[in-house]
């Protein structure tokens, strides 16, 4: 009789030992998803949209948005837009850049610091139209404007 209170006892344990794990193992696999989820969107903001009609999306790889007025848009972001579809998008150094329908607009690059007034832009027009209007903090930023016919250098 002791032979099978102890195996029900071991067994028992063996079981808890099982579930233990599973759920440290879970716990560590969430984790870690959850690092990789924020790590993508580590990256600081360079402006935000301010205008949107009817709809434009901003991608970096496989991230997806749908950009709202107040969306914030990041280096290496393509913004797309559709049949009609607008975004104006405002940038830390006050400048605007406006996406026109079916369009494509990577933002290549930009680099700005308020205390030196500083910095550089790029940004690569891949389709479609668009204008880009300097803001007034941008006397020392030098932008670069990519399109598929040449490319265009400001100096503020």
């Amino acid at each position: 009789m002791s032979k099978t209170t102890n195996g029900r006892a071991s067994l028992f344990a063996t079981t808890q030992i099982r579930q233990h794990q599973h759920w440290a193992l879970s716990l560590l696999l969430g984790g870690l998803l959850a690092f990789q989820a924020t790590s993508g969107k580590a990256q600081e903001a360079i402006g935000s949209a301010t205008t949107v009609k009817p709809q434009a999306e901003g991608s970096q790889g496989r991230d997806t948005q749908t950009l709202s007025p107040g969306s914030a848009i990041f280096s290496q972001e393509m913004i797309h837009t559709g049949e009609s579809g607008v975004a104006d998008l405002r940038f830390h150094d006050s400048s605007n850049l406006s996406v026109g329908p079916k369009s494509e607009v990577r933002l290549d690059k930009f680099v700005y610091d308020a205390h030196r007034s500083a910095g550089s832009a790029a940004v690569e027009v891949a389709r479609g139209s668009f204008r880009f209007v300097t803001g007034p903090q941008s006397a020392g930023v030098t932008y670069q404007i990519k399109t598929p016919f040449g490319t265009l250098g400001v100096r503020g």
